[in-house]
Formats: C-alpha cells, sequence, structure tokens
C-alpha cells in the first residue's frame, strides 16, 4: 500500500490503460434520455479507505466520487437485487444491520476489458460488482444533471410566435402502430409542449385509442373523455360558442393532468374557432428576467381555484396552486393559470395584496403579446395534443350556422405514465442513448 496525499490508496490493477467502449449493458431498467452518459469509460479507480469513498475518474477528465455506504446500499448482486423483479430483496432490518455509515470497502479492484469495479466489503466479505456505466449515470448532482423531470423537459425549446406554422407534426396511423414514431412524437411533446397530430378518423373515440397507446386515459370530474359542444346551461364554459381567454385546465386539482387531447371531429362550419397557445415556460423566464419580483410573488403564492357542477359525477372541486411551479434547482416545472375558474378568495397576507395584482397583471401581458402568441384552426381529422403543465391554451368565439355544432372530443392523460412509457420504448428498441435506472 501507497499513500496519495493523505489518503490511503490500494494498488489496482491496470489503472489509466482503458481505451474500450462499452458494451456490457445494464440489466435494468432505463431511467432518462442522457445523450452524454453514451459511452464514457472509467479510466482509473482509487479506493479511498480514509473517507469512505471510491473515486471513479472518467476518459472525458472528469472524476466521481462514491460513498461506500451508497455502493453498499446498491449493490446489483443477485441476493441484494433481484433481477427479474428489479427490485431490492434487503428489508429494513438488514439495512440496520449491515448498513451503517462507518461500512467500508476493503478492496476495489477495476477491470477495464469488462468496465467493471469489483468491490470486496470489510464486515462480511461481501463482493459487489458495479458496471462503470451504470455509476456514471448515477454520479451525484455536482457531477451531473437531477433525474427529476429530465425526460419529461430535458432538451425543452422555449417558443413563443416563432412556432406559428412550425408546430411539431405527425400522422396519427404512424404513432399508433410504430413505437419509434410514438417515442419521436412523445419526445417532441415534452421538449415542445405542443404536437399536431394528422389524418384522425373523424369519429368519437380516437383521443382514447391514441391515450390507450401510450398507457390510460385520466379520468376526471368530466369523465373519462368529454365533448366540447355547445349546450343549454353548460357546466363549463368550454361547452358554449364563446371565446375562452388563455388558461390550463383543471387546476382546482391537487394533482393537475399532465397532457391534454383535443380531436377536432367537426369544425365551426360559420366561421371562429381559432386556438391559440401560449409557452408559459417562456413567459415564466421572461417575467423572471424583467422583473425578478413579480416572478418570485408568484411561485411564492398561490392561487384558489374551483369548480362546482354536475357532469361525470356531482362535484365541488377546490385547490390551490402557486402560478409558477419551481424544482429545486429553480427551473419552471409548472405553470397553472385559469382565470375562469380562478376563486375570490385570496389566500396572501394583506400587504401583498397590491403586490399580487401588479404581478398578475405584468404576467398577463407577457401572456398575450402577440410575439408570444401561437394561432392554429383544427382541420376536422386533427388533433392538438399539448402539456397542460405547460402550455396555455385559448379560443375564439365561433358562429353557429345550419351547417353543424363544432364538436371536439378530448381526454387527459398524466406525465408519470408517458415517462414510463417512453422509458419502456427506449429499452424495448435498445435505443443508443438509452440510460438506466435506479
Amino acid at each position: 500500500m501507497h499513500r496519495l496525499g493523505k489518503r490511503l490508496v490500494r494498488p489496482l490493477q491496470q489503472l489509466f490503460q482503458s481505451k474500450h467502449s462499452l458494451t456490457r449493458s445494464s440489466p435494468i431498467s432505463p431511467l432518462a434520455f442522457r445523450k452524454e452518459l453514451v459511452a464514457f469509460n472509467s479510466v482509473a479507480v482509487e479506493n479511498d479507505i480514509d473517507n469512505r469513498q471510491l473515486h471513479v475518474k472518467w476518459d472525458d477528465g472528469t472524476t466521481s466520487r462514491f460513498p461506500h455506504i451508497y455502493l453498499r446500499d446498491n449493490c446489483q448482486c443477485p441476493n441484494c437485487f433481484h433481477p427479474s423483479a428489479r427490485q431490492r430483496n434487503i428489508s429494513d432490518t438488514s439495512v440496520l444491520e449491515a448498513y451503517d455509515v462507518n461500512t467500508k470497502a476493503s478492496q476495489a479492484q477495476f477491470y477495464p476489458d469488462r468496465q467493471e469495479i469489483e468491490i470486496k466489503w470489510d464486515k462480511d466479505n461481501h463482493v459487489s460488482v458495479f458496471d462503470t456505466n451504470w455509476l456514471k449515470m448515477r454520479r451525484f448532482p455536482t457531477d451531473r444533471d437531477q433525474v427529476g423531470h429530465k425526460i419529461i423537459y430535458s432538451d425543452r425549446r422555449l417558443w413563443g410566435g416563432d412556432l406559428n406554422g412550425d408546430i411539431p407534426t405527425t400522422d396519427f396511423n404512424e404513432i399508433l402502430h410504430d413505437d419509434l414514431e410514438l417515442y419521436k412524437w412523445l419526445k417532441n411533446l415534452a421538449r415542445v409542449g405542443l404536437t399536431l397530430v394528422k389524418n384522425v378518423p373523424e369519429e368519437v373515440g380516437q383521443v382514447e385509442r391514441l391515450a390507450d397507446r401510450i398507457a390510460y386515459l385520466r379520468v376526471t370530474n368530466y369523465g373519462r373523455t368529454f365533448t366540447v359542444k355547445s349546450k343549454h346551461d353548460p357546466s363549463n364554459l368550454a361547452y358554449t360558442d364563446k371565446g375562452l381567454a388563455l388558461h390550463t385546465d383543471l387546476p382546482f386539482f391537487d394533482l393537475v393532468p399532465g397532457i391534454q387531447f383535443l380531436h377536432c371531429i367537426k369544425q365551426a362550419a360559420g366561421g371562429g374557432g381559432e386556438n391559440q397557445f401560449v409557452d408559459g415556460f417562456n413567459v415564466a423566464e421572461v417575467l423572471r428576467k424583467e422583473n425578478p419580483y413579480y416572478f418570485d410573488l408568484l411561485t411564492q403564492h398561490a392561487f384558489v381555484y374551483f369548480d362546482i357542477g354536475k357532469d361525470y359525477v356531482e362535484y365541488n372541486q377546490l385547490n390551490h396552486h402557486p402560478l409558477i411551479t419551481l424544482n429545486g434547482r429553480n427551473e419552471v416545472i409548472r405553470f397553472v393559470h385559469n382565470n375562469h375558474t380562478r376563486s375570490s378568495i385570496l389566500d396572501v397576507p394583506e400587504d401583498k395584496v397590491t403586490d399580487i395584482y401588479q404581478a398578475f397583471h405584468a404576467i398577463i401581458q407577457i401572456m398575450y403579446d402577440p410575439s408570444n402568441l401561437v394561432t392554429n384552426r383544427m382541420e376536422s381529422g386533427e388533433m392538438i395534443v399539448f402539456d397542460n403543465w405547460r402550455v396555455l391554451h385559448g379560443r375564439s368565439a365561433f358562429q353557429l350556422t345550419a351547417g353543424g355544432n363544432r364538436h371536439l372530443e378530448g381526454c387527459y392523460i398524466d406525465w408519470d405514465e408517458t415517462a414510463s412509457r417512453m422509458r419502456a420504448i427506449e429499452e424495448k428498441l435498445k435505443m443508443k442513448n438509452f440510460t438506466g435506472v435506479i
């Protein structure tokens, strides 16, 4: 043994000699879609016993540090991790006995030809083997992006009016029958938040057909699916011929549905009925830049939303959300706004009321700036699918004529199921950017 600085290090075979590409795949399911993780080789491994860490140097010059306790906790051997169930075999009591913070790796051996690291544990002589690509994908946040919403918001494109005439478009039959086309469409939905599907049969049931291709519908107080037609005594303003202000749907749910489908079965013959779309994430970033104080107010204080009536069921929905939601990295991950269902209850301190209204006024001005608006009038046989956590949609008034009523059908699904479907396709198709997961 020898010392490197003040740290005790065990010599390892063939350090700094690996030049091979990774050929082994981790036997576990994919987590996210991150190109930067492909084909990184480890070139050196140092077992820092004093600090209970394994240091792995990569061929891009970076070094990752993995605490021994973390590696012991995540041993991938069949005794610790069930290979087909892909779940830990270990009980909580076993964790208490074996995985204390003083756990040490007594030996760490690097095998460049296999790109594997073999670790022997001091307490019970248990042996763990880690694929280096598996470790690369589990670097801690100082070394890589947090996993979080990455499959949803990785490489996202913010947009304004520049998306007019350039909405990502796909063919209904292609995504219905081809997994790769389905994946590409969902990737565009995650990246841009707004997509157009063409060549949809002009009949009821197509939104459910497409949603079932992904996972399953999110049932709401409006049913499994909902029909948008003008009605007498409507339970929602959408069921009139009036225009609708820019909004996101169903903010009165605790978990707001993530994705909305709107299928145009028949467009209004008398004109009108154009949809407007705005990228809420882009709007939020504009406000953050122009007025950070207003931006902070809209992340820190919630608006109350409600919906009362009878449709699929009798309902009295009530919930609250900030207009802008951030994650731990200060990134916008949710934009909730619906003036139609905003309650008169304003749950903010009295001394903040005027400031809240000023912030509200400022962000609405940005929303309706013509440079941020995308307008699209769906034709019969087209379907708009968009991110309801991000994209605001509105509608111009339309004229009812003897030619018939405007007829749309809609539904919702959640991002959890959609991201799961994307990961499953990555694994099924053995995509080159396939990554692996916990």
